[in-house]
């Protein structure tokens, strides 16, 4: 003669088919969140898109993107090479809510951070924080070439 589950064992059974259904769903968002993730590699120069950049209906220069998007520790991570034709300017000073590096390869120009300028040339590095006025300006007779990093703080749990 087979038993009819009591209550609390059918209470019990329900608890870990719901308890198992609402990890496996939390572990496919985790694994898609991931997935969406700025992956660790290498990119070498000649997997780089150079486009065309404009302000406004001016040539200005030429950018490519390494990597965009997020990792594991910060958000909006982005990193570029750009070149700045001579005595152009990517865009006026600006600020934006993450920080900044760019580092000079070839030529030279001024960088402007928060009220100051700076003579930069070859070698020359550039940081930035949060919100606070930056630009650059190719102030030579060569192309300016430098590489950039930029990211947000990830919000902390």
């Amino acid at each position: 003669m087979r038993q009819q589950p009591t209550t609390r064992a059918l209470g019990t059974t329900v608890l870990a088919l719901v308890l198992g259904l609402g990890w496996a769903a939390r572990e496919v968002v985790h694994a898609r969140e991931r997935a969406d993730q700025v992956q660790s590699g290498t990119i070498a120069l000649d997997q780089v898109k150079m486009e065309p950049y404009q302000d406004g209906p001016t040539l200005v220069g030429h950018a490519g993107l390494y990597l965009a998007g997020d990792t594991a520790a910060s958000r909006k991570f982005v990193t570029g090479r750009f070149v700045i034709e001579p005595k152009q300017t990517p865009h006026a000073p600006h600020t934006h809510p993450e920080e900044e590096v760019m580092i000079i390869e070839t030529g030279t120009g001024e960088i402007f951070v928060d009220g100051k300028t700076t003579q930069v040339g070859p070698g020359s590095v550039m940081y930035t924080g949060p919100q606070v006025s930056h630009g650059i300006v190719n102030t030579g007779d060569e192309p300016l070439t430098f590489y950039f990093i930029k990211w947000e703080a990830a919000a902390t749990k």
